[in-house]
C-alpha cells in the first residue's frame, strides 16, 4: 500500500498527517524509508535509549541517543522536518514547502532530540561516523545537526511531494561542500539496539 493510499484510511496512519500538506513543508511529519535496504524495508528510528558508553570490542561511544533503522512502521518512525532558523515545529500557513538543496533540521517526533552525527566511530562500521539524536551532555562535542535535501535531476524549484515515492539523499552539512551521506549498515544486529539494524 502507498504512503498516500494509508493516510487516506481513517485512524491509524491518518491520526498522523491529517492536517498535514501534500508537499513537505517545514513542520510536516513524516517517515524516511531506505530505498536500497533489501530484502527488508528499512525506517529511520530512533528510541529513549543511549548507545553504551563501551562497545564489546572496547571502542568508546557518544552515549546520544540510539538512531536505528527499523524494518516496521513504528512510531518511532517518524520524524519533524524543522527550520534550522526558527522553533516552530508545525506546518505554517501558508506552508513552507522543502525544497531540493534546502538545509533542514529532523526532530524526533516522540523524544523531541534531533538528529545529529559526529566525529565518533559508528557501532558496526568504525570508518564511518555515528548517527544519533542529540543531547546536550555538557560537555565538548558540539551537535552536528544540520542536514541538506538532495535530489538528483532536480534543481532548487523542485518541491517535495507526498504524493509520490521520493527518492533523495540527506548530506550533513559541514564547512566542507562535500558532507556525508547517511547510509544505513544492515548486517549485524545488537542486542543494545533492541535487535534493530544500525546506520
Amino acid at each position: 500500500m502507498s504512503s498516500a493510499f494509508q493516510a487516506s484510511l481513517e485512524g491509524g496512519l491518518s491520526r498522523i498527517t491529517q492536517g498535514q500538506p501534500l508537499e513537505v513543508a517545514y513542520g510536516s511529519q513524516v517517515t524516511l524509508r531506505n530505498v536500497l535496504s533489501k530484502p527488508l524495508p528499512c525506517w529511520l528510528h530512533s528510541h529513549k535509549t543511549n548507545y553504551p558508553i563501551r562497545y564489546e570490542n572496547g571502542r568508546g561511544s557518544s552515549h546520544q541517543q540510539q538512531v536505528t533503522c527499523y524494518p516496521f512502521k513504528d512510531i518511532n518512525n517518524w520524524w519533524i522536518v524543522k527550520d534550522p532558523g526558527k522553533q516552530e515545529l508545525v506546518v505554517s500557513s501558508p506552508p513552507r514547502p522543502v525544497r531540493h538543496g534546502d538545509t533542514v533540521q529532523l526532530l524526533h517526533g516522540m523524544t523531541s532530540r534531533l538528529l545529529n552525527t559526529h566525529d565518533v566511530a559508528a557501532p558496526m562500521s568504525p570508518h564511518s561516523q555515528e548517527v544519533s539524536c542529540y543531547i546536550d551532555f555538557n560537555i565538548s562535542m558540539p551537535a552536528q545537526n544540520l542536514w541538506r535535501v538532495v535530489r538528483e535531476y532536480a534543481n532548487s524549484s523542485c518541491v517535495l511531494s507526498y504524493r509520490s515515492t521520493l527518492h533523495f539523499n540527506l548530506i550533513l552539512v559541514l564547512d566542507s561542500p562535500s558532507g556525508f551521506y547517511m547510509l544505513p549498515y544492515i548486517i549485524n544486529i545488537k542486542i543494545w539496539t533492541h535487535c534493530i539494524f544500525t546506520i
